[in-house]
């Protein structure tokens, strides 16, 4: 994969996810590997297939299945609300506290 496409993707992606919470209500993830590796898969994505989709389900080729993984998904809001967060991680609602937070260790 060339690499200048795929920096040029990464950058896009980041941008597209920090307008969408910006107007959502929603938060990036606060684990930021857990963004990372989001925003790498939807960089990737947008460089294999032309689309930023969603990096935690599959690309069929089909454009109108395809269509319902395209970041954000149309199943984010139910998951955040179900969970606190959408199925890859990388949105997550105003009071997400990830179960493995560094400073919990340090309090035992």
């Amino acid at each position: 994969m060339d690499d200048g496409r795929l920096a040029q993707a990464r950058r896009r992606v980041e941008r597209m996810a920090r307008r969408y919470v910006e107007g959502s209500g929603y938060r990036l993830n606060p684990d930021p590997a857990t963004v990372r590796h989001v925003l790498d898969g939807l960089a990737e994505n947008l460089v294999r297939h032309g689309r930023a989709y969603c990096p935690c389900r599959s690309v069929t080729g089909d454009p109108e299945r395809d269509r319902a993984n395209l970041c954000p998904c149309p199943s984010h809001p139910e998951e955040i609300a179900r969970t606190g967060a959408c199925e890859c991680g990388i949105f997550v609602s105003a009071d997400y506290v990830p179960s493995h937070r560094d400073d919990d260790k340090e309090e035992r």
